[in-house]
């Protein structure tokens, strides 16, 4: 479809090169698709409540979309984020080093604390290291996850039976997921593409 330009805040679109342009378009059709979708201020978001300014490395938000499952029953926002990384003397590398990605953003009901989940690598499960990064978490039914949290209890509270079935079918095992408080964040370190969009749209909906 045609996307009507009077939906879109068009000035966030002026620090992209015509490809990336492109691409949001293409994942905006995609989701508009599935979803219902609208442009919002990033400051309507969660994303200054989540994230401190203090966090390495550096996510500046472009452009944040509030999403809405057809049947009204379930809401989050995705937001396209530049991803800057900071050199060993914290000074700002070189523009290449700049990627364009997408995270998502979910409110919970509930205050679960500080949570992360990652998936273990392969290299990981078979030397069995780092496991002391741990909370006293002990599931067999997700071993193959390490989960960091400040209350064990709060972490077993969040994972409940479908939250974890969720998790373990999540098809990509790079992407990080982390809670403070009341608020989810979770996506891919990975380049924008309309897939990615696809499926972390999918696992807010669902989680």
């Amino acid at each position: 479809m045609e996307i009507d330009f009077r939906k879109l805040d068009v000035k966030k679109l002026f620090d992209f090169s015509k490809e990336e342009e492109n691409l949001i378009f293409q994942v905006y059709d995609q989701l508009f698709e599935i979803y219902d979708i609208a442009v919002i201020d990033i400051k309507d978001s969660p994303f200054h409540e989540f994230d401190s300014g203090k966090e390495i490395p550096i996510f500046i938000p472009r452009i944040c979309y509030f999403i809405t499952d057809k049947n009204k029953e379930h809401s989050f926002y995705l937001l396209i984020v530049n991803k800057i990384e900071n050199s060993v003397q914290g000074r700002r590398l070189p523009a290449q080093t700049e990627t364009l990605q997408i995270w998502g953003m979910k409110s919970l009901e509930g205050n679960f604390g500080y949570i992360s989940i990652n998936k273990k690598k392969w290299a990981d499960r078979i030397a069995g290291i780092f496991s002391s990064f741990n909370i006293n978490f002990k599931d067999n039914s997700f071993s193959n996850f390490y989960v960091l949290g400040s209350d064990k209890y709060k972490a077993m509270a969040f994972l409940d039976a479908k939250r974890k079935e969720i998790i373990k079918s999540f098809p990509d095992e790079d992407f990080k997921l982390e809670i403070k408080n009341n608020i989810l964040c979770f996506g891919l370190p990975k380049n924008l593409s309309i897939e990615k969009s696809i499926i972390i749209a999918e696992f807010l909906n669902q989680i």
